[in-house]
């Protein structure tokens, strides 16, 4: 069966820059991090094609980011590379392959005049850039996702999974706890579920979190945490032992006109409980998250600790209004980059952590190292 990775960097409506890159008639212009990049007959230069897809030329775009770009031709394949990923694709099939895990793109690579073609976002995702295109100006964008520019990136290493602030009230899987294989001083592995509202009031995290303390008499294992502000709430006396798999459920309990609950459980029993901050689900956003979280300020290469094969599974999420879960997956993921948030902007939602530190293995599970 063919595996499909779905590269959690999605663009949404983007406030990029206001660089202006003058493009050859009916031409497409190309700005990275505010350098425009200009393209001829050399180069190859981008076009719309049947679909509406925009069509850029593949090395000049790439080169532009500092990749390796090569040519197999046996396979018809494009061989790319940069900071410890690769990325295959494949002439005429859709799909690419993110260090060797397929990822199912919408059109076809095709080759022009000795040149390849391919829309950019599944590509530059991998390579942790966010595309955005602009209709009225025929414009790519593309700017790099860093841990100064991710919402949470300067706390550590992660992967984030996020659904729209759409009523959201409950989000249940089942999760495999990683091997903690390596673990600075002050880092801490979690794997959690979670709330947030737009205007950052009351996120609430909930799930599993590393006993990394060597007084602590469960050492080495895992417990759960649930965690609205400053006010943290742990389940009692759980241990939970590296590897295992928990069913584990985080959602709101509406007690009365007045009162919302956070429930924790785990293994289809409560552990634990607290009031809510905030009582209204109809605008919140749910998430699930895969971190290393460090105490000193993570600048994109100084994380040393490792943990390998933690996995979720059966991911479900609950609306507000109806009692049922529905899968994770049949909801778009959300992302905004907000142009104005710390001066230079700042991207929230859906995001990797950055992409060197995350590794899918054949197993499907996420193993966090550089």
């Amino acid at each position: 069966m063919k595996k499909k990775l779905i590269i959690s960097i999605i663009g949404y409506c983007l406030i990029f820059s206001t660089v202006i890159c003058s493009a050859a008639e009916n031409g497409v212009s190309f700005i990275v991090n505010g350098i425009c990049y200009q393209f001829n007959s050399e180069t190859g230069t981008p076009y719309i094609n049947e679909e509406g897809r925009t069509m850029m030329p593949l090395r000049a775009c790439l080169d532009s980011i500092g990749c390796f770009v090569d040519w197999e031709p046996q396979t018809k394949t494009v061989i790319t590379s940069k900071g410890g990923i690769t990325v295959k694709i494949p002439i005429g099939r859709y799909e690419i392959l993110v260090d060797e895990t397929s990822v199912t793109t919408d059109t076809a690579a095709i080759v022009i005049n000795g040149r390849t073609y391919l829309p950019l976002r599944a590509v530059m995702n991998a390579y942790g850039y966010a595309i955005d295109w602009d209709p009225s100006t025929r414009t790519v964008y593309a700017i790099e996702l860093t841990a100064q520019n991710i919402n949470g990136g300067a706390t550590g290493v992660f992967q984030r999974k996020q659904l729209a602030f759409s009523g959201f009230n409950g989000i249940c899987g089942d999760v495999t706890l990683p091997k903690v294989i390596a673990l600075e001083k002050g880092d801490c592995p979690y794997i959690y579920f979670g709330f947030d509202w737009i205007d950052d009031r009351g996120n609430a995290e909930g799930g599993f979190q590393f006993i990394e303390d060597p007084a602590h008499p469960m050492y080495n294992k895992w417990t759960v945490f649930l965690r609205q502000g400053s006010e943290w709430r742990w389940g009692n006396n759980i241990a939970l032992e590296q590897g295992s798999s928990h069913s584990l459920a985080f959602f709101a309990e509406f007690v009365s006109d007045i009162r919302t609950d956070l429930v924790i459980a785990l293994d289809g029993r409560e552990v634990v409980r607290k009031e809510s901050a905030v009582k209204n689900f109809d605008n919140a956003a749910v998430k699930s998250v895969i971190a290393m979280g460090m105490t000193k300020t993570f600048d994109g290469q100084n994380c040393f600790s490792k943990f390998t094969g933690a996995r979720i599974e059966n991911l479900a999420v609950r609306t507000f209004g109806l009692a049922e879960y529905m899968d994770f997956s049949g909801y778009p993921l959300y992302s905004e980059w907000r142009a104005k948030d710390f001066g230079s902007g700042t991207w929230y939602g859906t995001s990797v952590c950055v992409p060197a530190y995350i590794h899918r293995e054949y197993d499907d599970s996420i193993s966090i190292y550089n």
